[in-house]
């Protein structure tokens, strides 16, 4: 489970305009493994989530929901969707939304973001430890956030996707320009 260290009230209402933006402009991030039931629900049960929960009750709703295929092609073989991939992409994308938000609040307060790990892990990936603790800008965490939906390129220095078990929390470091 996430330890979202700055998730409140105020962090909460960038998040919910994250993912309208995101869903007005077709940005909003979809599982290859959805079915019909997946991609129609998931806006509703996403913002339901920003709204009042967290990644856990994201992945219960998308579950309940069933919105998950059973089975997946890749290439010519048919294989079975893991058991947790509501769960891995819950965190992936509550976390994404958290971490646009996070950068919003922090601009609006003329804040860095800093990176932390919110997902203990047990043998967390070198990449990760060596970026913890980093201070970035959060106007160029959040084009990099936009501009990768998967987290697959957002580049060095920044939390990739789902189980990175890193985040973003805000700091008092004034934004440097």
């Amino acid at each position: 489970m996430f330890h979202f260290q700055n998730l409140d009230e105020k962090t909460r209402q960038y998040m919910l305009i994250e993912v309208e933006q995101a869903t007005k402009t077709s940005q909003l991030h979809s599982s290859k493994r959805f079915n019909d039931t997946g991609r129609a629900e998931y806006p509703k049960l996403l913002r339901e989530a920003v709204a009042n929960g967290n990644e856990q009750t994201l992945a219960a709703a998308l579950q309940q929901h069933n919105c998950f295929l059973t089975h997946e092609k890749q290439g010519a073989v048919t294989r079975k969707v893991p058991e947790n991939a509501h769960l891995t992409f819950a965190e992936g994308e509550f976390n994404a939304f958290y971490m646009r938000g996070i950068c919003h609040r922090a601009i609006g307060e003329g804040h860095m973001v800093e990176v932390y790990r919110a997902k203990e892990a047990v043998a967390p990936r070198t990449a990760s430890k060596l970026i913890e603790g980093n201070l970035e800008d959060p106007h160029r965490v959040l084009l990099l956030l936009k501009n990768s939906l998967d987290g697959s390129q957002r580049g060095n220095g920044m939390p990739a996707g789902s189980n990175s078990g890193l985040s973003l929390r805000l700091t008092t470091n004034p934004i440097k320009r």
